[in-house]
């Protein structure tokens, strides 16, 4: 079955191609003022215009000869309007510009700024908390020795007074008429003199010092005289009660 008449004829000749000008391209891209949402086809370009029916090497020339009469003609709307170019830069490059050269001023600013920032963070406050720590702990054991030296004196003047009016009072145990008031008041000066005395020991106990023990000795040397000295005073309350009841109320409250 023939589907061509005799008088019908075939067509060969390829599709027309678009001439190659400026009139080929979008708006969008020829002028950079229009803005476009989508990205040009370079597929699609060649497909609308037949283009994939042309050679490639004329279709190159074609395109390279096109580009080039675009930049000649770019290059001339520069050279006209070459003032204006360089009125429009020089509010961007001219060195008596007063914002540039407050932002040129605020970066190096800042650009110190952030090395100093980067040194401190990274150098100088590791060797300020190492040099801290170490200051403290010094402070530290500065105030430990402080509180070391108050307590030694305090204890060596405790320990001088304590042994003085244990010879008082031992001295008014011998007496047959005990001054019953002045005894009352040595004890009681006595028996709080000999209490400090001893926390200050059991806190100084740890530093295990020579000197430590030296006043260990002299108080437990008071301590033995103070018993003696109480023990007399018993003695005289039993025989006596009538004739030292203030003297025995204070004895009493000791034991108690």
């Amino acid at each position: 079955m023939d589907f061509l008449n005799d008088d019908d004829q075939i067509n060969l000749d390829l599709p027309e191609t678009s001439a190659i000008d400026r009139n080929l391209f979008p708006k969008d891209i020829t002028d950079p003022t229009v803005t476009s949402e989508t990205e040009f086809d370079v597929d699609e370009f060649l497909m609308k215009n037949n283009f994939h029916y042309t050679q490639l090497d004329p279709l190159i020339r074609d395109m390279s000869n096109l580009s080039t009469v675009i930049m000649s003609d770019l290059l001339e709307q520069v050279s006209s309007n070459y003032d204006h170019y360089l009125e429009f830069f020089k509010t961007y490059t001219s060195e008596d510009n007063e914002i540039m050269l407050q932002v040129q001023e605020i970066k190096n600013k800042l650009d110190t700024f952030m090395n100093g920032f980067e040194t401190l963070t990274k150098k100088d406050i590791s060797s300020s908390k190492e040099a801290i720590v170490d200051t403290v702990e010094y402070l530290r054991k500065l105030d430990d020795i402080s509180t070391q030296l108050v307590k030694h004196k305090k204890l060596a003047n405790n320990v001088a007074l304590s042994t003085e009016l244990s010879k008082s009072l031992h001295s008014l145990c011998g007496i047959e008429q005990t001054d019953e008031l002045l005894c009352v008041d040595l004890v009681q000066q006595l028996y709080e003199l000999i209490s400090t005395s001893e926390n200050l020991l059991s806190s100084l106990e740890p530093i295990n010092s020579p000197y430590i023990h030296h006043y260990y000795n002299e108080y437990q040397g008071i301590i033995q005289e103070f018993q003696v000295s109480l023990k007399i005073l018993t003695d005289k309350c039993l025989q006596d009660p009538k004739a030292y009841p203030k003297l025995s109320q204070s004895l009493v409250a000791l034991i108690k």
